[in-house]
């Protein structure tokens, strides 16, 4: 039976179903209850493997959803857009997750996290210009110099800007289902 929305009056319970499911590592669960059919419940399967640590199976569905709905932030998959912003900030794309950060803050001014994951996306982006510079033209010793405190005042507002807590955190357990990245990646 289906409510006035048209979805099914079951639906609180599956999507709680699907959430408990991945939490107790069942995924084969959780992926027969989404059924693939029904992009809400797919993006709550996205959350929850997001949440529980399994960055890579997450971004794997989140391919699977037409870009247009991660790139314009809006509800009900605002969460998504946050997901996969996140997911491209880690894998060094800049220049895309910092629009998304920005139209999920244009839609929500209060949510800070937004406007700190844009910020972190410039500064980094400003760093790897900086870092390229370096390598490309091969500046005099006094211009490496300026440069490379120029490279320690973005790291120290990165660091700043990290204490926020923009970012998702996983505890140790789910770290382990987050795939091996460097120490430079970490936020």
């Amino acid at each position: 039976m289906r409510s006035p929305t048209g979805q099914p009056q079951n639906m609180g319970k599956l999507v709680e179903m699907i959430q408990n499911a991945v939490t107790t590592g069942r995924l084969d669960i959780a992926e027969q209850l989404e059924g693939q059919t029904d992009l809400y419940l797919l993006s709550e399967l996205v959350q929850s493997l997001y949440k529980e640590g399994y960055v890579t199976l997450a971004k794997e569905r989140l391919l699977k959803i037409e870009p247009r709905i991660l790139r314009e932030p809006s509800p009900p998959f605002l969460e998504l857009s946050l997901i996969w912003a996140e997911i491209c900030y880690d894998e060094r794309r800049y220049d895309e997750a910092a629009p998304i950060f920005e139209a999920i803050a244009e839609r929500h001014p209060d949510f800070a996290a937004a406007r700190f994951g844009a910020a972190s996306c410039y500064i980094q982006q400003a760093i790897v210009n900086l870092e390229r510079r370096i390598q490309l033209y091969h500046p005099t010793k006094l211009e490496q110099e300026k440069i490379c405190k120029y490279l320690d005042d973005f790291h120290q507002a990165l660091r700043l800007i990290q204490t926020s807590g923009w970012h998702t955190e996983w505890n140790q357990g789910q770290i382990r289902q987050y795939p091996a990245r460097s120490a430079s990646l970490l936020h």
